[in-house]
């Protein structure tokens, strides 16, 4: 909004000339401030909003030249308008610079959110402020999420039909982890790795609300899954709090890189889902750090969990072949887990 208000009034002010005390870059900056409404608006009750976007299933390059096209509408329909309602002159027709400034204003906008969209949320800001360029130790919530049964699935619907059924599977699975502030790290085959920055318990509850709004999405489209696809997804997802190595990863293809046992411990916590029956398992590390679970969510401790993997170490202690999914920072190793469910969510994804 701020950088919309001062283009806006230096690109009036500029236009006027310094003859007009001002006047130009009051209405540069009223303008610059009812584009950036109007795109906010837009992005927000359509790009953003699954019901009615449909540019999500259209190539990449269709998507970013029609988004183009709505950007320079709305620029030039600024342009015209707002002069005209504050000076009370009539609407005049976009002069060719105003042309030119639109198109090149979209054009920069939605390359920046098409490159944002290939190198995931918050990637390009970092790699520009050379934020991870060192590698750092940061605390976080991680999830990894992974779709119950994919082999047999893939076999069922062969290679082609099953790409189809992943894509959809991984678009209503990833939207509640967005709208919950989760960021996507990565997509690993039929797996899901996002990630949450720690804060109070309430908001750090939000990382399970995603999990079972993700539930909630896959029941209510279960109809339409299976008429195209014959079958109905469902996942199974491990979360766990600590801290993990972020830093710039490779030489010719470039991204952010989590390492560490958090990110190995919240893999195997969601390998324990198959054994636990349960869809979702939360370490009582981070169960220590959440808000009270929704009515519609059940608790339920586990005990000791085997979980696969190498030594596992935490702090200055080591554990071999960790027993207990529970890992409490430098303390004791705790004796307990927890698995949550939801209602009757027992059986086995």
């Amino acid at each position: 909004m701020i950088v919309s208000i001062v283009a806006g009034a230096v690109r009036g002010h500029l236009a006027d000339g310094l003859a007009h005390s001002g006047a130009g870059a009051l209405r540069g900056a009223l303008t610059g401030a009812t584009v950036c409404l109007a795109v906010l608006a837009i992005e927000l009750f359509v790009f953003e909003n699954d019901r009615v976007n449909r540019l999500r299933k259209l190539p990449f390059s269709v998507a970013i030249m029609l988004r183009a096209l709505v950007y320079i509408a709305i620029i030039l329909i600024a342009l015209s308008i707002v002069p005209a309602l504050i000076s009370g002159a009539p609407v005049a027709v976009p002069r060719p610079r105003d042309v030119w400034l639109a198109i090149a204003l979209s054009m920069l906008f939605n390359a920046l959110v098409g490159i944002n969209q290939l190198l995931g949320q918050g990637v390009l800001f970092s790699f520009i402020a050379g934020r991870y360029h060192r590698p750092k130790i940061e605390e976080r919530i991680v999830l990894f999420l992974d779709m119950a049964s994919s082999t047999s699935h893939a076999e069922h619907l062969g290679e082609l039909r099953f790409l189809d059924f992943l894509n959809r599977f991984i678009a209503d699975v990833t939207t509640p982890i967005v709208r919950e502030g989760g960021e996507i790290h990565k997509y690993v085959g039929d797996e899901v790795i996002a990630t949450w920055a720690p804060g109070n318990a309430t908001a750090n509850i939000r990382c399970v609300t995603a999990c079972f709004d993700a539930l909630r999405t896959l029941e209510e489209a279960a109809a339409t899954y299976s008429a195209e696809f014959g079958v109905v997804p469902q996942f199974r997802a491990g979360l766990h709090i600590g801290p993990v190595v972020v830093g710039e990863l490779g030489l010719f293809r470039l991204e952010i890189a989590l390492l560490g046992d958090t990110m190995n411990t919240a893999a195997r916590i969601q390998t324990a889902c198959r054994e636990t029956k349960h869809s979702v398992l939360v370490s009582r590390d981070l169960m220590e750090r959440i808000a009270p679970l929704s009515s519609s969510v059940s608790a339920l401790p586990l005990g000791r969990l085997q979980l696969r993997g190498e030594t596992v170490r935490i702090g200055s202690r080591g554990l071999n072949k960790c027993t207990a999914i529970a890992l409490p920072g430098p303390r004791r190793p705790s004796k307990r887990s927890v698995g949550t469910r939801r209602g009757r969510m027992d059986r086995e994804q």
